[in-house]
């Protein structure tokens, strides 16, 4: 049973469980004796499920239009390279989503801090015609390139490359200490919104890098992610992150917005 899942269908999985906890012969009994009728038929979308949802159609969407985008007839090794990397993009962002619903974010941010890098890598080996000088282009260079595109970049990945390797700073983060007892945190609501609030970044930076790219060919795609062509805050991925800002009111998640560009 899924979230969208139809008010009815989810009203008989409920009686089912009801009828299996009690031990009752017949579902229907269990339906019309212990679920109301209006059981799931408001429930309300949560910021966080909205911005979930804003995510796995803007995945389905980017693997439509970069499809669309691919340059036909002869491609130097660089296009190449870089297009299939772009198309490999939105799924790792698909996987870091499904972790940060789950509350993770330590498990979230090397995933994102790849996509970067790929992003990075493909906007730079994009206009690279030379076979030897694309396979020798290393990633982590090219996150300075990017900032051309996408101003705020160098500190996207410098805020995801905190985590990427084990060490005191991530102690303090995922570490409770108290006078009674030293706890672990795993996964939590703040854990939730800081994840997602990252994968729309990277998607935004994304975006940006597709519309370098390919120019005027770039609309549909744009449109489909940000419901508008400019690069303002009216765009869907700067409401997102600001509506998650407004919710939470937490400070984490107001340096997170800052990396918006």
């Amino acid at each position: 049973m899924q979230r969208g899942s139809p008010p009815e269908f989810k009203r008989r999985v409920l009686a089912a469980a009801i009828s299996y906890l009690a031990q009752l012969k017949s579902i229907d009994y269990a339906k019309r004796r212990y679920v109301d009728a209006d059981t799931y038929n408001d429930d309300p979308v949560l910021l966080g499920d909205a911005t979930s949802d804003y995510l796995r159609d803007g995945v389905k969407a980017l693997m439509i239009e970069l499809y669309a985008l691919h340059t036909a007839g002869d491609l130097t090794f660089g296009v190449f390279g870089a297009e299939i990397t772009l198309y490999r993009v939105p799924h790792a962002i698909d996987t870091a989503r499904m972790l940060s619903n789950r509350g993770l974010l330590l498990e979230v941010l090397p995933i994102l801090r790849l996509c970067l890098e790929m992003i990075a890598w493909s906007s730079v080996a994009f206009y690279m015609e030379n076979d030897e000088a694309v396979k020798s282009l290393k990633a982590h260079d090219c996150i300075a390139e990017l900032k051309r595109i996408y101003g705020t970049s160098g500190k996207l990945y410098g805020y995801l490359s905190k985590f990427a390797h084990w060490g005191h700073v991530v102690h303090r983060q995922f570490i409770s200490v108290t006078a009674k007892q030293t706890s672990v945190l795993y996964a939590s609501a703040r854990y939730r919104a800081m994840a997602l609030a990252l994968c729309v970044i990277v998607v935004d930076v994304l975006v940006e890098v597709v519309r370098k790219l390919y120019g005027e060919r770039s609309k549909s795609l744009i449109m489909a992610l940000q419901g508008v062509l400019e690069r303002n805050s009216s765009r869907k991925s700067f409401v997102v992150v600001a509506d998650i800002v407004e919710m939470t009111q937490l400070d984490e998640l107001r340096e997170i917005q800052r990396l918006l560009c």
